[in-house]
């Protein structure tokens, strides 16, 4: 499934006379010789205002929809309650909406129109928040399933909808949160078009271009993963989807070499996933799950068979060897650094947890928390510690939990704040939640009105770092 498209027109808009207030009309007295730089400066600065009253607007049209969602649908399923048959599926029907909602109607609608009276802020808006965005992603992943159920119940929910009053359907509803996703790389480009008509200073501007047309792909890319069946594991774990492509596969396991097969193969931060394709041609594929290794014990090798378009995955600990052979040479060269640095930044990360002190030393430029910190948020967290695997089923290493703390971090600041200490257990219950343990220290980052905290915890010999919110009564009030 693609994420479709914005139908709306994004060629140059003229703005009409008199759309934008803020600027002021233009009275015949006012109308003096101009030249025509600082008219076509003058005009892109209207266009600029014209495209940012557009996401303004749209965006509490937006926040109107979702409200549709979450105050009419889901609150009239709740007090009506579902077929016993669909017991448990409608929370899959809605994914994590609730969650977007109350991020769009409490925090991010109210920074959008602040960009009214001050246009620098948007692009940093979005290049601060680009990580919040990512539970689009999560949103995505689910919506294969979500499609499913509601076109099984079809009757239950076109009655709902009676219920409620609502001109659409749920399904046009729920497509909404994709369509907005898209929405915005696209008023964002015709935002810096219009800045750099303007002659203004677009660094910021085109980095929130790229990052936002990044999120959609990875939509599009978590939305075929919704589609695949027999992983028993929770993919949003896995940190993010790095690459994803087809590749021949060779398994050698003691000697003993397999038929090529065809494998759609995905990296993750955490993870590299094996599958089969499904319904091959098909506009919306399917995939059974194979097998996957661990990127925390994973090794590589990139030359093979003097073939510019072959590379080796093995898991440590086990004789099995994965051949891949790429389409073509440039689909190695990413895979294969892709794959490098997440196993350099896996070697660095151990070798600061041992040792911290003397990598301290070694690097230049930055404290072991700072790395730490850094990373924690490139990735949702860091390659486990490897520890002695078992060997599951299906081939994949399973951990055994450490019952001794080899290492502590004796670092009493982390990134120049004092760390607080956590005073109950708390596990977390929403996607961008971490859980905690009792006598684990972490740091403050934010706070919201509903007493949640966001919080970073650094790593431990136990725990990778992470950054995610938890209650405040779960932290320690003195710092």
């Amino acid at each position: 499934m693609e994420i479709i498209k914005d139908p709306s027109n994004q060629e140059e808009k003229t703005p009409e006379p008199g759309s934008f207030p803020v600027l002021g009309s233009v009275t015949p007295t006012d109308q003096m010789p101009r030249d025509p730089e600082t008219e076509q400066k003058n005009k892109a600065m209207r266009g600029r205002m014209f495209v940012l009253n557009e996401m303004v607007q749209t965006e509490r049209d937006y926040v109107k929809d979702l409200g549709v969602i979450v105050e009419g649908f889901m609150r009239r399923i709740g007090e009506k309650g579902v077929p016993e048959e669909m017991t448990g599926k409608d929370k899959i029907v809605f994914g994590n909406i609730h969650q977007i909602y109350d991020w769009h109607k409490e925090f991010f609608l109210c920074e959008i129109e602040k960009c009214l009276q001050d246009q620098d802020r948007l692009a940093e808006l979005f290049i601060k928040h680009e990580r919040r965005l990512h539970m689009y992603v999560i949103y995505c992943q689910n919506k294969p399933r979500s499609e499913f159920v509601v076109a099984e119940y079809d009757a239950f929910f076109e009655e709902v909808q009676q219920e409620v009053n609502s001109r659409l359907s749920i399904s046009d509803y729920l497509i909404k949160p994709i369509q907005r996703i898209t929405k915005y790389q696209l008023l964002l480009k015709d935002f810096l078009k219009y800045s750099t008509k303007a002659g203004l200073d677009c660094k910021e501007i085109e980095k929130a271009v790229d990052l936002m047309s990044l999120v959609p792909k990875q939509c599009n890319d978590m939305m075929n993963l919704g589609r695949l069946q027999g992983y028993e594991g929770k993919l949003t774990a896995q940190g993010k989807l790095l690459q994803q492509d087809t590749f021949f596969v060779t398994e050698q396991d003691s000697g003993v070499l397999s038929r090529s097969k065809e494998r759609r193969v995905f990296l993750f931060e955490q993870i590299v996933i094996f599958s089969e394709l499904l319904r091959k041609g098909s506009s919306t594929p399917g995939y059974q799950f194979k097998k996957s290794i661990k990127v925390s014990y994973l090794s590589m090798e990139e030359h093979v068979d003097s073939d510019p378009c072959k590379f080796v995955l093995s898991c440590r600990g086990s004789s099995e060897r994965l051949m891949l052979q790429a389409a073509n040479i440039d689909i190695k060269k990413e895979w294969v650094q892709s794959i490098r640095e997440l196993l350099d930044m896996q070697i660095n990360f151990l070798t600061a947890l041992q040792n911290p002190q003397e990598y301290q030393k070694k690097e230049s430029g930055g404290t072991l928390s700072r790395q730490l910190s850094n990373s924690s948020r490139s990735s949702s967290s860091h390659p486990s510690t490897p520890l002695k695997p078992n060997t599951a089923p299906n081939g994949s290493p399973t951990h055994k939990p450490n019952k001794h703390v080899e290492e502590e971090l004796d670092e009493e600041e982390c990134n120049g704040l004092s760390l607080v200490l956590v005073m109950q257990d708390y596990n977390a219950v929403k996607e961008d939640e971490i859980c905690v343990v009792v006598g684990e220290k972490v740091q403050i980052l934010a706070s919201n009105q509903q007493n949640m905290c966001l919080v970073y915890r650094p790593a431990n010999s136990q725990s990778p770092a992470a950054e995610g919110w938890v209650p405040g009564h779960v932290l320690s009030s003195t710092r």
